[in-house]
C-alpha cells in the first residue's frame, strides 16, 4: 500500500490533467483502487471553485397544477361503441362472445377474424380474400342486397371490418369527470351559429350541449364572465335541450373555448356564420 504521495488532479471528465491542485492519495495495488486521504483547501484551484449553473431551457420546465374539481367535471371521453344486431348476433354467438354486451370498432372487428380463423374462411389461393359461408354472408348482405341480386361469395380482408360494423347497432359513450351516459344512435355534434338580429347586432346561438354532459344554465353563466356579454337560455321546440343565446360574433371564440375548456373534439363542433356573405 502507498500511503502518502501527491496525485494529479483529473478535471470532471474533460481531456488534460490539471498538475496545480494537490491532493494526496492513497493506492491499494491489489484492489487496483485509490482512495482520497487529504486535499489542500487553500490551493486557489479550490477557494475560486464555483459551481455552474446551467440554464433551463422553456420546454424543460415542467407545472404539475393541482386538479380542482371543478376542472375535473370538465375532462370528457367520448367513444363510438356497437352492439351486435340480430344480422350479426350469430358470429358473435359461435365464437363464444356476449351478443349483450358493447364493443369498440377494433374489438368488433377482431370477433369477426376470430370467426374467419375458427371456420378456416380465408381463400387457399388469395390470401387476402374471405371466403363467405352462409352465417357470415347473412351477417353481412341480408336484407342489404336487393332482391333478384346475387349475393357475394368472397370479400377483401380490408372491407370485412367496415362492413361488419355498418350492420351492428351503433351507440356512443360519453363520460365527464365521474357521470357516464350511454346512448343509441351516433353521437350529434353541437351546432354553433352566429346571426344578425333587429338593430343589425350580431348574435352567437349554440346547441347540443346536453349530449356532451354539459348543463346549459351555469355555460352560460360562464360564458357571460368570459366574454363581458349578455346571455340567455332557451328551451328548443319539442323538449329537445336547450340553446345558449350570447350576444355578440363569437363564433369562432366560443367553438375554441369549448374545445381547450371543455375536451369537446374538433369534430363534433360544427359552425356557421350567417353573416358573412
Amino acid at each position: 500500500m502507498d500511503m502518502g504521495h501527491r496525485a494529479n488532479h483529473y478535471d470532471g471528465g474533460r481531456k488534460g490533467i490539471r498538475q496545480s491542485l494537490e491532493i494526496l492519495v492513497k493506492e491499494d495495488k491489489h484492489k487496483k483502487e485509490v482512495s482520497l486521504f487529504s486535499v489542500n483547501r487553500n490551493h486557489v484551484d479550490y477557494t475560486s471553485f464555483k459551481l455552474e449553473k446551467r440554464k433551463v431551457e422553456k420546454n424543460e420546465q415542467r407545472t404539475y397544477p393541482v386538479a380542482s374539481e371543478g376542472r375535473l367535471n370538465k375532462i370528457l371521453e367520448v367513444a363510438e361503441i356497437y352492439k351486435p344486431s340480430v344480422h350479426v348476433k350469430p358470429v358473435f354467438a359461435s365464437v363464444g362472445a356476449d351478443v349483450g354486451d358493447i364493443f369498440s370498432a377494433s374489438e368488433a372487428t377482431e370477433i369477426v377474424f376470430r370467426y374467419i380463423e375458427k371456420e378456416n374462411l380465408v381463400k387457399p389461393t388469395v390470401k387476402s380474400l374471405v371466403v363467405l359461408d352462409a352465417t357470415l354472408c347473412d351477417a353481412l348482405f341480408k336484407g342489404a342486397i336487393k332482391k333478384g341480386s346475387t349475393y357475394p361469395t368472397e370479400i377483401h380482408k380490408k372491407d370485412l371490418g367496415p362492413t361488419f360494423i355498418n350492420r351492428m347497432q351503433a351507440h356512443h359513450r360519453v363520460t365527464r369527470g365521474t357521470e357516464t351516459v350511454v346512448r343509441k344512435g351516433g353521437l350529434k355534434p353541437i351546432q354553433i351559429v352566429t346571426e344578425r338580429r333587429q338593430g343589425n347586432k350580431k348574435v352567437t346561438k349554440f346547441s347540443g350541449l346536453e349530449s356532451f354532459l354539459m348543463e346549459a344554465e351555469a355555460l352560460a353563466s360562464e360564458l357571460q364572465k368570459k366574454f363581458a356579454c349578455s346571455t340567455s337560455v332557451a328551451e328548443l321546440p319539442g323538449k329537445k335541450g336547450n340553446e345558449v343565446l350570447v350576444q355578440g360574433g363569437v363564433i369562432d371564440d366560443l367553438a375554441r373555448y369549448l374545445i381547450e375548456q371543455y375536451g369537446i373534439p374538433k369534430r363534433y363542433i360544427e359552425v356557421l356564420d350567417k353573416t358573412k356573405k
